[in-house]
């Protein structure tokens, strides 16, 4: 299997930058994922390795051959689009089979491709139909077969789920990924739902205005992300964050913030203004307060507040709950769950807790709660 390496890579539009010295290397056989909003880069590195945009500078390698200045039809990748791009007057069939009657592929050799093809993905009783009378998955199911007949070096994913509803996204995500584990093809996958890159990706990549933020596993990019965009941009529902400072008070460090304080094991972190307390929705832990708090009076490992929302969403719910200006959520199951304007304490667990500086760097897991 191939290896994809990006050496250095810039993309400029006019006096735009839109990618500076992107630097990464693809595994061979490795599914990875380009996440980030709108505007960070993804499809215009895809497009790159695609040959479908040139490089302003730096070269691309599939294996330890250039293909920089290739056309895309000599760089042996195949990709699947977001809007499928299937011929409406030809047959599942004749789609996927056209590029390789193109290519004057020997006729036996069409056959056993599509066959193949057509086999994996379930297609067999769909290959005389036309895309009118096909589903949005089943659609989808035949952009990627087009793909597969190429038996290409490597697969590129340009958010290929993004028109289909919840229930077809989650069952094709479910097919790509057993796809994937069975073909073992080098695949670049681009989206901007954090979900798809967590459960399809071997590793992610991070991207925001062009450059690169994190690069690591799923549940590495979850647990240890390396500042405050990548800690609020991974997970769902989206990290907890609260503007405060770090001091130091009688030979002690304290989180501090408008009705929040919160102890910190001595020696951990050094002092920084501003600086950003961040827990996951799912990390804290909510009781009920029998009596009327003294809001803003905290204890060291709990914060108390006031419930405003409550989201039933079947075995788990959010809770958004206020603690003087900050609006906070927790993830709970919803066998007991408190009403609106009821008082709670959050229970905030010291492994979990996350600290970015002012320049919205991490400052180490070694900060903890006691």
């Amino acid at each position: 299997m191939p290896s994809v390496t990006f050496e250095h890579v810039t993309k400029r539009f006019g006096d735009a930058t839109v990618i500076e010295d992107f630097d990464l290397q693809v595994a061979d056989g490795e599914l990875l994922v380009l996440v980030g909003g709108s505007g960070s880069g993804k499809s215009t590195i895809l497009r790159m390795l695609a040959g479908l945009e040139t490089v302003t500078s730096g070269r691309i390698r599939i294996d330890d051959r250039d293909v920089t200045d290739l056309a895309p039809r000599d760089r042996d990748v195949a990709m699947v689009f977001q809007d499928y791009g299937l011929y409406p007057h030809m047959t599942v069939r004749d789609n996927l089979s056209l590029g390789l009657r193109l290519r004057k592929i020997p006729r036996h050799e069409i056959d056993r491709r599509v066959a193949w093809a057509a086999g994996m993905l379930g297609l067999e009783p769909l290959l005389d139909r036309k895309p009118k009378a096909l589903s949005g998955g089943q659609r989808q199911r035949v952009a990627m077969g087009r793909a597969m007949v190429r038996e290409p070096k490597v697969f590129l994913f340009d958010e290929p789920l993004s028109n289909l509803d919840a229930g077809l996204r989650a069952q094709m995500r479910i097919e790509i990924g057993s796809l994937q584990d069975r073909l073992k093809t080098t695949t670049v996958y681009v989206t901007h739902d954090q979900v798809e890159a967590m459960t399809l990706g071997d590793r992610i990549v991070v991207l925001a205005d062009g450059r690169i933020q994190q690069i690591g596993r799923p549940i590495e990019l979850y647990r240890t992300p390396v500042n405050r965009f990548v800690a609020g941009f991974i997970g769902t529902p989206a990290m907890n964050f609260i503007e405060g400072t770090l001091a130091a008070d009688g030979g002690r460090m304290f989180f501090s913030a408008e009705a929040a304080r919160l102890k910190m094991r001595a020696g951990t972190a050094e002092s920084s203004e501003p600086i950003t307390l961040g827990i996951r929705p799912e990390d804290l832990r909510m009781d009920f307060i029998p009596q009327q708090p003294t809001h803003g009076s905290a204890d060291f490992d709990t914060l108390t507040g006031r419930v405003v929302l409550v989201e039933r969403l079947g075995g788990t719910s959010h809770v958004h709950f206020q603690v003087g200006p900050h609006r906070l959520m927790a993830s709970v199951a919803s066998d007991s769950l408190p009403e609106v304007g009821h008082d709670i304490t959050a229970h905030v667990p010291a492994a979990r807790v996350h600290l970015f500086g002012g320049d919205g760097r991490a400052i180490g897991r070694t900060a903890e709660i006691v």
